[in-house]
Formats: structure tokens, sequence, C-alpha cells
């Protein structure tokens, strides 16, 4: 495995990069096609085997991929797009490039994911939104049936933000579905940045069973040109039209290639990481100061972050925080409640007290180490670290 970190330090992820992947990457750079080629065919249509969906469509990042399924779907000037407040920045950004108002819905604490109960709420008291875009927390799928239900009802769109959930499933009327497989969403999409699941470096996707969708993300994703065959015949078949301002946001074939290799392992990165969330759990269950993660579906789950709680609140989160730190075992925060951005919390008047789920779980969340290529003995040393640094 490729490795160029010191080996006693220890992130909270970490892509996993053996000689199989080197291969794929080194044959892709010998090969014709750098960018746009065959490889990114090949691992779109290996997208679409791994999850059921019709049709996928690689980009640049898993931003992009949000930004293109917005557009895609005609998110404009005004529209109301509703979101999780515990999720990276881009999950609100993407309505936002588009023009619209992101908002927000407090999680359900059982599941750390968008609440269906309070989107009701929302959407009966407030407004029904355009957009509602359910996150996949930590590898924990969202309620997508029960968001899917009130999309029927109040007809707003939905975009999973899949980011941490590749390789998870959750169950529907005795049907499996993995997430990414639009079962219960107009569109779906992941990212292939290294600490997730698999990596392409950086990369996305969107994932959707709408043909007319799908051609137009291609469309978009690539400066919003095509070709026609008619005036192709007519003119040369250097011929092109740009029908819609699109963008730069393709991704290259050496990429694509790493993300083969990567999709052909994701099974026992699934295995591994459920390995290690079981030692954790084994070794903190009984610990009265400790919350852990949610075991929501856990063994459909594919995790991909290990979000402790620790019932001190703020003060023993930065003291565990601190003391791992100066150990060189590397945690981090899933999330700071987006709302409180300066951005947001200035132009909206967002602020405290908004999703008080969300905020309760922010003051005590703390995300452990978590990738394939820890070793036991690593994952013993984080328990110990933690353990120690609480009694």
């Amino acid at each position: 495995m490729s490795d160029h970190l010191n080996k006693h330090i220890l992130p909270y992820g970490r892509q996993f990069v053996d000689e199989q992947d080197i291969k794929g990457v080194t044959d892709a750079v010998q090969a014709p096609f750098l960018t746009t080629g065959p490889s990114v065919a090949a691992f779109e249509a290996q997208l679409c085997r791994l999850t059921g969906a019709e049709y996928a469509v690689a980009c640049a990042n898993g931003t992009a991929a949000l930004h293109l399924a917005c557009m895609a779907l005609g998110v404009g000037q005004n529209d109301l797009g509703l979101t999780s407040p515990i999720s990276f920045l881009a999950s609100a950004n993407c309505i936002e490039y588009c023009g619209g108002q992101a908002d927000f819905v407090d999680i359900d604490p059982s599941s750390l994911c968008l609440s269906p109960e309070k989107l009701d709420v929302y959407c009966r008291e407030k407004q029904v939104p355009d957009l509602v875009i359910p996150v996949d927390f930590a590898g924990t799928p969202a309620d997508l049936p029960s968001i899917h239900k009130l999309s029927e009802r109040y007809g707003f769109k939905v975009i999973e933000d899949a980011a941490h959930s590749l390789g998870s499933e959750y169950t529907c009327n005795g049907n499996t579905y993995a997430c990414g497989s639009c079962i219960h969403t107009d569109m779906a999409i992941f990212s292939f940045h290294p600490v997730k699941t698999v990596t392409t470096g950086e990369g996305g996707a969107v994932m959707t069973n709408d043909k007319t969708l799908a051609d137009r993300l291609r469309r978009l994703r690539s400066h919003g040109m095509e070709t026609s065959t008619a005036r192709a015949d007519k003119e040369g078949q250097w011929y092109y039209e740009m029908t819609s301002l699109g963008y730069n946001y393709r991704i290259t074939d050496l990429q694509c290639a790493l993300g083969l290799t990567q999709l052909e392992k994701l099974s026992g990165f699934k295995s591994r990481r459920q390995q290690i969330v079981s030692a954790y759990n084994d070794a903190f269950e009984n610990d009265g100061g400790v919350i852990l993660p949610p075991k929501v579906l856990a063994e459909w789950a594919c995790p991909h972050l290990y979000p402790v709680r620790f019932k001190g609140g703020v003060k023993i989160r930065k003291k565990i925080y601190d003391t791992l730190r100066a150990m060189d075992i590397f945690c981090q925060v899933h999330y700071i409640p987006i709302y409180w951005q300066p951005y947001y919390a200035e132009k909206y008047h967002y602020g405290k007290g908004m999703c008080p789920e969300a905020e309760d779980y922010y003051s005590q969340c703390l995300s452990l180490p978590l990738f394939p290529a820890m070793s036991d003995g690593d994952v013993q040393r984080v328990i110990e670290a933690v353990t120690q640094t609480m009694s």
C-alpha cells in the first residue's frame, strides 16, 4: 500500500491505494485518452451496476455533482431548497449557486439525518420547498422512503446527498435498495474525495433513472455543448453547439481508472470499516460518558465516519481533541451547523436555536479515526487514548 504519511500519525480518514490501483492509473496514462475517454464511461457503468441506477454522470468532485444536479432540475432565482444543517457546506451552497435560498430542517437524533417529521412540519407551517436534499450522514442512509412520500404529497424534488454512503443500503417494504439507486429520489450524488469510501483523488458523480436529466447533466458537465448529427453531416464532423450555459466539470480518465480499481475493493473496505466500528462500539458502549453513533440500519451501512458524542459537551470534547492531537491521533468535528456560517447568518439572519437537535449534537461530537488501512493496533491505540483521557 502506498503511504507517504508518518506511520505514527492517525488522521480521521485516509485513502487506501495499493499496487492494483497504481497499475490501473499507470495503464491509463499510457492509453490514447487522458480525459473524457473509455475509463470515464466504464466507471459510470460500474456505478450503475453497484447501485442499480440507470444513469451515472461522473464529474470533477462532489460539489460539482450537487451543482449539476440542482441545475439539471432547473433550480433558479428565489427557489427554496432545504437540507440538513449537519453536513458539509456544499449540501447547501449548491442551492445558492443557482440563485435559490438554502434553508434547514433539523435532524432526527436517532439517525443524525434530516428528520422527515420536521420536514413535514416545515411544509405545513412555513412553506413548501422546491427542492429537498437529504444527507446520508456518516454512512447511515437518510429516511428516503418517508421523504419520497412527502415529495409526492407536496410536489418538491429530491436529491440524495450520498457523499458519505457509497456501499450503504436501506430497506423499504421488504426490499433492499442501494444508496444512490434513485428509487426514492430524482437524483443522487457521490463524492470520491480521499477520505470517502473509495477515491478518485477528487471526483464525484450524479446518479438518476431519468434519461432527460442524464442528458442534461452531461451537457451541463461540458460547457453546455452538444453535437447535432444532422448539422455535423452538413457542416463537418467538427461541428458543435452550445445550447445552454454549462461548466467544465469533467473528470479525467486517470481519475476514473483509479475509481474502477477502487470499486473492486468496495466490499472489503465496507467489511473492514464495519469491523473497526464494532471494536469501537464494544469499547465504549458501557462508558456512561459516551454516546455511540446511531445503530440505525447498522448491518446495511458502510460506515464513513465514527461520530461519537461526549456527554460532557464542548469542554470534554475539546480536551479529548487536543490530547489525542498531541498523541498524533487527529480527530475531526462533523459538522458545525451550516446556518451558523457567516454567509448564511448574515444573508438570512439565521441564528442559534434554529435547529436544537443539530446544535446539541454539534456541541458533543467528535469523529474518531476510521479508514480501512487501520490495523487492530491502531484501533486499540485510539480506544486507549480516549479512555485514558476521560478517566
